[in-house]
């Protein structure tokens, strides 16, 4: 019973009748570029990616080495110019690779799609992939090189020069992270294959099965996938993060450690590019333990989390509903009741206002930095569940779902502010999905915004009798549930109990014949 209860409770707090508050994160204090181990650096919100949050760079427009994050122009390109279904046949220069490079595992006269080989690409790092890429998009790596430099100049990025097409060193292949972060915002953002993109940069495992054999492939990016643990080294460091959403990482000696990483939360994006992470240690190589190289190794990538999560702690604002109210947070609507009587001194337009629990606090992302509460654009979304007389005043008629940047902020009860009987006529009226000024009919209950992030904001208005309507129904089924329980139980039982007695009569039945049987033989 108890455990009933508990998940009858748990779809009450589903369905919005008990209401739930969540705690408002704190404002984030100012970000230390000193913490940030990568010499060049910068994080931008995707959509400016020209400017710096908060002012976090740091030689943000300084030439550096590209490294394999060279392949996100890559990849792009391929997206955009290519047929991920086509099969590409793997030529002898595409293998021709030593030790030292980071490779997809291709072989000579392998053919595999397009697809599969963007994956060999973008996850582990594969030159090899790359190269055969560049041939099937454009014949040779120099033509695919001229696409990338024709790419870069229409993206804007003009301190870039590109020369390979998977960020082997080359003094004439280089760019600054300010750069980086205008093609990844175009590669996530922009590009008529984003989705293809994000699906592609964003995944953690991949298997390649098109061609004559199956490569399992781990993205290099520790932000999306751990490095599996060995014998050696049982316990590499985890740099998971919930909110990471790609890009790519490269690593040379004249580069350093480099990353591209991407994160969102609430439908914000955020880039953060990070390179220069060098290490001139003699010893690296001979003298440091795995677990030493580790920390050194994950550092690139606890940098872009701290970026990350002290750019998203720094976006959400705390505000109570007054001051929401106070901002211009629309409170009161309107709605048409159709079966109004003649005389109606509105007319049949009723007006509703929003249940408001004055105190509660509500999270908002304010994207813009500098934004402040005015200039936030809050919109109601309405849902009746009640327009027709008779209404009552002070009835739950709907409820209001405040929405911000696309989020569920605030939601609360509508309230009749007046009673209307029902006219004479009455007609059978289709309702009609209204809008946030309250000119139109009834919402149907698929059209209710759904929940996710900041939605946990609740006003405690919901929770009127009207809201709990739904618990004699919960109690309904669940008592029919019980019922159907008790009663197969019972059929159970009778049937259990009947199959005993045959079963015992038909053993009398065999020892009443064994003992005539016993006593012929004597």
């Amino acid at each position: 019973m108890k455990r009933i209860l508990s998940l009858v409770l748990s779809a009450l707090l589903w369905i919005g009748i008990v209401p739930s508050l969540a705690p408002s994160e704190a404002k984030a204090e100012s970000f230390d570029l000193s913490s940030v181990y990568e010499p060049y650096f910068i994080l931008v919100n995707a959509d400016t990616p020209t400017v710096s949050y908060r002012g976090i760079e740091q030689e943000a427009d300084t030439r550096v080495y590209p490294a394999s994050t060279t392949k996100i122009l890559s990849c792009i390109i391929a997206l955009e110019e290519g047929n991920l279904d086509d099969m590409v046949t793997v030529s002898a220069k595409a293998v021709d690779f030593g030790r030292g490079n980071s490779l997809m595992g291709l072989e000579e006269g392998d053919t595999y799609s397009l697809r599969d080989l963007l994956y060999g690409m973008m996850l582990p790092s594969g030159n090899d992939a790359a190269i055969a890429i560049a041939e099937h998009i454009a014949g040779s790596t120099e033509a695919f090189a001229e696409k990338m430099n024709a790419k870069a100049k229409e993206l804007g990025m003009s301190h870039s020069h590109f020369v390979t097409v998977h960020g082997k060193h080359n003094e004439d292949h280089y760019t600054t992270v300010r750069d980086m972060a205008i093609l990844t915002s175009y590669a996530l953002t922009k590009s008529v294959k984003q989705k293809e993109f994000r699906e592609i940069v964003g995944t953690a495992k991949y298997t390649a099965e098109s061609g004559p054999r199956a490569i399992e492939l781990l993205n290099s990016n520790r932000m999306l996938a751990d490095i599996p643990p060995t014998e050696d080294f049982p316990s590499p460091i985890s740099c998971l993060y919930e909110y990471a959403i790609g890009v790519k990482t490269g690593d040379t000696t004249p580069a350093g450690k480099c990353l591209v990483a991407a994160a969102e939360k609430d439908n914000v994006t955020m880039i953060a590019v990070l390179y220069g992470g060098t290490l001139n240690d003699p010893e690296y190589n001979g003298g440091w333990t795995d677990a030493r190289k580790d920390k050194y190794n994950a550092r690139r990538f606890q940098d872009a989390k701290a970026m990350f999560e002290y750019a998203f702690a720094d976006m959400n604002r705390s505000y109570t509903v007054s001051e929401l109210v106070a901002g211009g947070m629309q409170t009161e609507f309107e709605v048409e009741i159709p079966n109004a009587p003649a005389d109606d001194p509105e007319n049949g337009k009723l007006k509703v206002k929003a249940e408001i629990n004055p105190d509660l606090p509500v999270s908002i992302m304010m994207v813009d930095p500098n934004a402040t509460l005015s200039s936030v654009h809050i919109e109601p979304v309405l849902t009746y569940n009640k327009t027709y007389a008779t209404i009552y005043q002070d009835e739950t008629v709907g409820v209001v779902a405040y929405q911000c940047n696309g989020q569920t902020i605030y939601r609360t009860n509508l309230i009749a502010t007046r009673t209307i009987k029902a006219g004479n006529a009455q007609t059978d009226i289709v309702p009609q999905s209204s809008d946030p000024n309250g000119s139109g009919s009834m919402i149907g209950p698929a059209n209710d915004p759904s929940v996710s992030g900041n939605d946990a904001n609740q006003g405690t208005g919901i929770g009127s009798s009207e809201d709990y309507r739904w618990i004699p129904i919960a109690l309904i089924i669940v008592g029919v549930l019980l019922a159907a329980i008790i009663l197969l139980f019972v059929l159970y039982v009778r049937a259990e109990n009947k199959r005993r007695r045959r079963a015992a009569r038909k053993r009398a039945a065999q020892r009443a014949r064994m003992r005539e049987n016993d006593y012929y033989d004597r």
